[in-house]
């Protein structure tokens, strides 16, 4: 046998144990790769699918923490109790921060009929300071929600001037106030 001839015979030798390999090993991987390609698929639209999900889950908790935090404020704006005292205490802030010399507050029972979901209570007050004390005070009482503090109204106000002797002309006159604020209460259930 001749030298060329023994290299055509290892040539086709080693193209039969090529093709042998391909057809009985890497054909059969290929479709496991094609078969994989197309899991991996499936897997990233679930991935996009739970991204779009989880999305949606973290801007629903972001809701919810904004919204707890609005259901505190409004809790604070209309407490499912009285709390008178803190409310006299805020009343009486808003009093000294206006200027005015609060003499009585008077706390009502929390009134409410069965077509409303709220109760109001009205609040005596009877205090002596000028007309513009008197004004600051009124529009700090109904911006106190803004603070945020409670929901208050003023109901009616009846103003009196104060008779002082030797008092000055040049400063603006002292008044005797009553005045009537309305407090929302929610009822407990």
């Amino acid at each position: 046998m001749s030298s060329r001839l023994r290299y055509i015979l290892i040539g086709f030798g080693i193209l039969a144990v090529a093709l042998v390999i391909f057809f009985l090993l890497l054909n059969p991987m290929r479709a496991d790769i094609s078969e994989l390609e197309t899991q991996k698929q499936d897997e990233e639209a679930k991935i996009g699918q739970l991204t779009v999900q989880l999305k949606t889950y973290e801007n629903l908790r972001d809701a919810g923490k904004r919204n707890q935090g609005r259901i505190l404020e409004l809790a604070k704006m209309m407490p499912d109790r009285s709390e008178i005292p803190s409310l006299i205490i805020q009343v009486q802030y808003l009093a000294d921060q206006a200027g005015i010399d609060v003499i009585q507050i008077t706390p009502g029972q929390p009134l409410g009929s069965e077509n409303i979901a709220y109760q109001t209570m009205t609040f005596s007050l009877t205090f002596t300071g000028t007309f513009y004390d008197v004004v600051d005070f009124m529009d700090r009482a109904e911006n106190m929600v803004g603070g945020p503090g409670r929901l208050l109204t003023v109901k009616n106000v009846s103003l009196a001037p104060q008779i002082v002797a030797g008092a000055s002309s040049t400063r603006s006159p002292e008044l005797s106030v009553s005045m009537s604020l309305l407090a929302f209460v929610l009822p407990t259930p």
